[in-house]
C-alpha cells in the first residue's frame, strides 16, 4: 500500500442504504456527495462567545489578535503550502475572514459571537520509512474531534500507543474506529493501553487508513500515558486542520461554543429576573449563555444526572463569575412533582418554589430547591456510576 494512502486524512461516511437513497432523491447524487464530504471535515473556523458581563467583543478581538500573533498562528489562518483549497471560499463569512482572522457575527443581536479563522486540510509528512513505520497513538473519536478543532491530545483520550515511546518522541496520531456493540450503542472495542507494533496485526489496522489527524510530541513516556489520570499527552505541532487553541486563553471572558448552541440560548430570549430550568445542562455552555443574557439577574436551575458533570457546570459558572446559576445532581426523567389536592385548588396560582422528585427519595417525598445553598449542599457527594466529564 502507498504510505500516502494510509498516512493521511480522508475519512469516508458510510450511510445506511435506505437513508442514503432518501437523501440522493432529495438532493441529487452530486449535491449529496458534496454534503457527505463536508460532514467528514471540521469547520474552517472556530466560534467564540464573549462574556459580555466581563468584556466586549472589540476588546476580546484586540486581545485575541495579539495572542495569535505571539503564537505565530496568524500566518496559518490564510493557509500554507501543502494545504488543499478551501471549497467553502466565497461565502460571506469566508470573504470576511480573508480580510481579518477574527470577525464578529453579522446576525443582528449576535454581535457577541466571534469567528476565528483556521486552515486545512494540510498534507503532513509522517516520516514513513519502509520497514520502520512511525510511532503512533490511537485516540478516541471525541478526542480526535477536539484535536481537529484546535485542542491538544489529553491523557484520557489516548487508547493505544506504540511500544518504546519516550517523552519527547515525535508521534503520529490516528483515530479509533467505533463499531456497533450488542447493546445497540457504539464503541471502539479497544482495550486502553493496547500496544501498537505498526503491523497489520494491530487493532483495526486497515480500517484506520486515511484517519491520521496530525503529528505531535509526547509529553511523557508510554508508561506515563496510561498511569497518569490527566494532563496533555501529545503536544500537537503539525495538524491536518489548524485552528488556534483556546485552552487557558482569556479564561472567563470567552467560551468556545458551536453556533447552533449559541443560537438556541439566544432564541430563548431570557430576561432579567426570570426563573429558568435547564435540564441535562452539562457541560454548561448553553446554561452560562442563558445566564449572561439574563445579565446574571434571576434564577437559573441547572440539573444533570451525573455528579461530575454537575461539578463541571459549577466550575464554568465560577470562571465566568455567574452567581444566578444553581446546580443539582438530578435525573431529568425523574424530576416530577407529586400532585395533590392542593395543586387542584391552586392550579392558577404561581408556586413560590421549584419542587422535584429526587431520584434517591421515596415516591412520596419531594425535595425543595433553595438557591441560597452552597455548592456543597447543592450537589450530592455520591458519585454516580458511569459519570464522566464532557
Amino acid at each position: 500500500m502507498d504510505p500516502s494512502d494510509r498516512y493521511c486524512f480522508s475519512p469516508i461516511l458510510r450511510w445506511n442504504p435506505e437513508v442514503e437513497n432518501y437523501f440522493i432523491k432529495a438532493y441529487g447524487a452530486d449535491h449529496f456527495s458534496v454534503i457527505s464530504k463536508a460532514l467528514t471535515r471540521p469547520s474552517s473556523y472556530s466560534c467564540v462567545r464573549v462574556n459580555t458581563l466581563k468584556s466586549t467583543s472589540d476588546a476580546v478581538i484586540e486581545k485575541l489578535l495579539k495572542i495569535i500573533k505571539e503564537k505565530g498562528f496568524d500566518g496559518d489562518c490564510h493557509g500554507k503550502e501543502g494545504s488543499e483549497p478551501d471549497e467553502n471560499l466565497g461565502s460571506p463569512l469566508e470573504e470576511s475572514l480573508k480580510k481579518s482572522p477574527i470577525v464578529k457575527c453579522q446576525i443582528p443581536g449576535l454581535e457577541y459571537v466571534l469567528f476565528v479563522k483556521g486552515s486545512g486540510p494540510h498534507v503532513i509528512d509522517y516520516g514513513y520509512v519502509p520497514g520502520a513505520p512511525p510511532k503512533e497513538v490511537i485516540v478516541s473519536r471525541k478526542c480526535a474531534e477536539a484535536v481537529l478543532r484546535g485542542a491538544q491530545v489529553f491523557v484520557p483520550g489516548v487508547l493505544a500507543c506504540s511500544a518504546h515511546v519516550e517523552k519527547g518522541d515525535t508521534i503520529a496520531v490516528s483515530v479509533a474506529i467505533e463499531q456497533r456493540n450488542p447493546n445497540g450503542g457504539w464503541a471502539s472495542g479497544m482495550t486502553r493501553g493496547t500496544v501498537l507494533q505498526g503491523l497489520q496485526t494491530d487493532p483495526y489496522y486497515f480500517e484506520r487508513n486515511g484517519l491520521y489527524i496530525g503529528q505531535g510530541t509526547t509529553t511523557m513516556s508510554r508508561a506515563g500515558l496510561f498511569r497518569a489520570s490527566e494532563g496533555i499527552a501529545v503536544d500537537m505541532n503539525d495538524r491536518v486542520f489548524r485552528l488556534p487553541s483556546f485552552y487557558d486563553v482569556l479564561e472567563g471572558e470567552i467560551f468556545l461554543q458551536n453556533l447552533p448552541s449559541i443560537v438556541a440560548a439566544h432564541a430563548l430570549d431570557p430576561q432579567k429576573g426570570e426563573r429558568i430550568l435547564d435540564m441535562c445542562a452539562a457541560p454548561g455552555g448553553k446554561t452560562t449563555a442563558i445566564a449572561i443574557l439574563m445579565k446574571d439577574a434571576g434564577e437559573l436551575v441547572a440539573i444533570d444526572r451525573s455528579h461530575n458533570k454537575a461539578q463541571v457546570i459549577q466550575k464554568l459558572a465560577f470562571e465566568m463569575s455567574l452567581t444566578c446559576i444553581t446546580t443539582y445532581k438530578l435525573d431529568a426523567l425523574k424530576a416530577i412533582r407529586q400532585r395533590n389536592e392542593t395543586d387542584d385548588i391552586n392550579t392558577n396560582q404561581s408556586s413560590n418554589s421549584l419542587r422535584f422528585h429526587d431520584e434517591k427519595a421515596s415516591s412520596s417525598t419531594t425535595e425543595g430547591f433553595n438557591s441560597d445553598k452552597t455548592c456543597k449542599d447543592n450537589v450530592s457527594n455520591a458519585i454516580e456510576d458511569g459519570g464522566d466529564l464532557c
